[in-house]
């Protein structure tokens, strides 16, 4: 088999691997010092870019040719070995450790995370908006191994053309200065079609291969820029940086990349124009490498710590994620302790994998097999993967996993959802829903998302018909203050509840509502300022078509999910597995208290609304539980409660509302 000259080793790249791996690790552990710590990811496509076009153009330059089932087959055992034993040791061990359908619902991706199209899969797939385990998707960290995997598919291709052409005009030799304008166009024709997609696609310009080639590009046009310096092209010695340059461009490089990992955060359009930030970063560290002398900036990176993490970033990366999601259904989540420990216990595991796994297949004696040997045996290997995993996640005799409780409680909803009353984030229209008589005399408007609409079913039952009639107008994750916000499951500002709010407070008038209900979850990032004058903008309006505007406070919601905590705690105590899970945690932070009381802030401006907490009734005693002492199933998921939870809580709201002074308005 030919040999062609190698890149010189680089212990400095090894530790910008270790630094971008720890920031991912970080920021999916949620440390919010780390909150932009995704910028790893992007730290890694340069990093792939500069290294990748190096083995290309040196294979090039040597034997004037690339052997392209040579390099995929390199690619494949590098990369595929790990990455299915992952795959498998997960699916055997989710089913343990989750209930059936959060198995069902956060194992969706795994064919085409073995297939590495996962990032086509996330792209593409319907947003279900109750369907909140599927941003817990034990997969979901493959995203980046598919945008990588397609890079390596169509850039051999790339480079080879763009060689070929370049030498048929201009000669052995001739074809650097071309090649970087081939990819400097590369570069900004990828950049353009990321910045436009992220305004009209924003999950394709996160997802998609091609709105990301320019940070491979980027980190290619460092290859080419020193490769075309080299005084001729075989076995040539790579032109260096002056030592101040070198020095300063590496920590400048730093400096972009963490500090991005810092001040960047998941409440932004991304990639867009930020991921310039730590590309250009990584960019800026590779360059320094170049230096007359390893200092600054790649003597740290250097160190021996950060080279064996570095060394083994690739095995971190695919175990951290689903360690940390199998723990998170457990209430680890936001626990700074037992964070801790699922990362530590991702490491060992990453740790195994390189051993065992990576280098065996990568440099071993597994390794020496024939380019397509090591094709049809990858193949071979992903069809297996695949059938095992599907046939072991979805028995043919699902009764046997599945658990009532976890059934019921997820279908217990409002009546509101069966109507159309919500159409989410996919237009601005009006669209109310009527309960009673449609010429009853009076009218109670409930106005909310479905934090606020969980809460419906007791209209109805104390605003009776024929005296009374019942209008819900709701939008799914649409805040009832008057602020714009960035929503991160559709990847963009929404606009859509911003019109549809303004809509609806323009329609209000005309139904004359005699009470306005108002209510909306209390997870929205607003600052107290934003909370306090945005609601008061809001209540301003109602205040003045309606006699009386009752605000609800968002409720708390779990760390995990309900049901699937319920059914695995109900599986254990059928199985007498001793210490099985309580589906209760303490309310560890004041943030709903907090937003309650800029809530209150806000009325006491009108003398007309008034604040209703009954966040008491759902958590109480500061604890809040999948299940209540009376035995209700109280969350229907990790935040929404269950309709027959809040029908139970009639007789108490009753008594709440005429503590308010709002006796001569009910019909209870």
């Amino acid at each position: 088999m030919a040999t062609f000259p190698a890149l010189s080793y680089r212990p400095d790249i090894q530790g910008l691997r270790a630094i971008a791996i720890t920031l991912v690790v970080l920021a999916h552990a949620e440390i919010s010092a780390i909150s932009g710590g995704f910028v790893g990811v992007d730290v890694f496509f340069v990093l792939s870019g500069y290294l990748i076009t190096g083995l290309l153009v040196r294979e090039y330059a040597s034997s004037g040719s690339i052997q392209l089932t040579r390099f995929i087959a390199r690619r494949l055992k590098r990369l595929l070995p790990a990455l299915l034993v992952m795959l498998m040791l997960v699916v055997l061990i989710a089913p343990a450790l989750l209930s059936n359908y959060e198995v069902r619902e956060q194992s969706a991706s795994v064919v085409y995370a073995v297939t590495w199209t996962s990032n086509l899969f996330f792209a593409i797939s319907t947003l279900d908006y109750f369907a909140d385990l599927q941003t817990r998707d034990l997969f979901l960290h493959t995203w980046s191994l598919g945008v990588e995997e397609q890079f390596y598919v169509i850039w051999p291709l790339l480079i080879l053309l763009t060689l070929v052409i370049m030498t048929r005009k201009l000669g052995r030799g001739g074809h650097h200065t071309q090649l970087l304008l081939v990819l400097g166009l590369l570069f900004v024709g990828s950049l353009g079609l990321s910045l436009y997609w992220a305004t009209t696609q924003p999950l394709w310009s996160f997802y998609l291969m091609p709105s990301r080639i320019w940070q491979f590009a980027l980190g290619a046009v460092v290859f080419a820029w020193f490769h075309s310096r080299s005084q001729g092209i075989e076995g040539a010695p790579t032109p260096e940086l002056s030592r101040s340059w070198g020095f300063w461009s590496g920590v400048l490089g730093l400096v972009l990349i963490i500090g991005s990992a810092m001040l960047l955060h998941p409440n932004l359009t991304y990639p867009g124009l930020w991921a310039l930030l730590p590309s250009l970063g990584a960019t800026l560290v590779i360059a320094a490498g170049h230096q007359t002398e390893v200092k600054g900036a790649s003597c740290v990176l250097a160190h021996p710590v950060l080279v064996w993490i570095g060394d083994r970033s690739y095995s971190w990366y695919l175990w951290h994620w689903p360690i940390l999601m199998l723990g998170f259904a457990w209430g680890m989540q936001n626990r700074l302790v037992e964070t801790a420990i699922l990362v530590a216990i991702s490491l060992p595991l990453a740790m195994l994998s390189y051993r065992w796994v990576e280098q065996p297949f990568w440099k071993g004696r597994l390794s020496r097999a024939t380019p397509v040997r090591i094709i049809l045996l990858s193949i071979l290997a992903m069809l297996m993967v695949i059938a095992g995993a599907l046939n072991y996640l979805n028995p043919r005799d699902e009764n046997t996993r599945s658990n009532p409780i976890s059934i019921d409680a997820r279908s217990d909803i409002p009546i509101i959802y069966a109507h159309g009353c919500d159409a989410w984030y996919s237009n601005a229209n009006v669209h109310p829903c009527l309960i009673g008589e449609p010429d009853a005399n009076n009218t109670v408007v409930f106005l909310g998302d479905s934090i606020g609409a969980q809460w419906f079913s007791l209209l109805p039952e104390i605003f009776r018909a024929p005296e009374w009639r019942v209008i819900i107008l709701t939008k799914s994750s649409c805040a009832m203050v008057d602020e714009d916000y960035f929503y991160t499951r559709i990847g963009q500002i929404y606009t859509v509840c911003t019109e549809w709010r303004n809509a609806v407070l323009d329609y209000l008038p005309s139904l004359r509502p005699g009470i306005v209900f108002l209510g909306s979850s209390s997870t929205y990032n607003f600052s107290e300022t934003q909370w306090v004058d945005g609601s008061a903008r809001v209540l301003a309006r109602l205040t003045a078509v309606a006699d009386q505007v009752i605000v609800l406070p968002g409720t708390p919601s779990l760390s995990f999910d309900g049901p699937g905590c319920l059914a695995r705690q109900a599986r254990a105590a059928h199985e007498s597995v001793p210490d099985s899970p309580i589906c209760r945690e303490s309310l560890t932070n004041t943030h709903n208290a907090d937003v309650a009381r800029y809530l209150e802030q806000a009325v006491q401006r009108f003398p007309n609304a008034m604040l209703l907490d009954l966040n008491d009734l759902v958590c109480q005693g500061g604890h809040c539980a999948a299940q209540n002492p009376d035995g209700l199933v109280v969350f229907r998921d990790n935040q929404h409660l269950t309709d027959t939870f809040v029908r139970a809580q009639i007789p108490k709201v009753v008594e709440r509302l005429k503590a308010l002074g709002l006796q001569s308005y009910l019909t209870q």
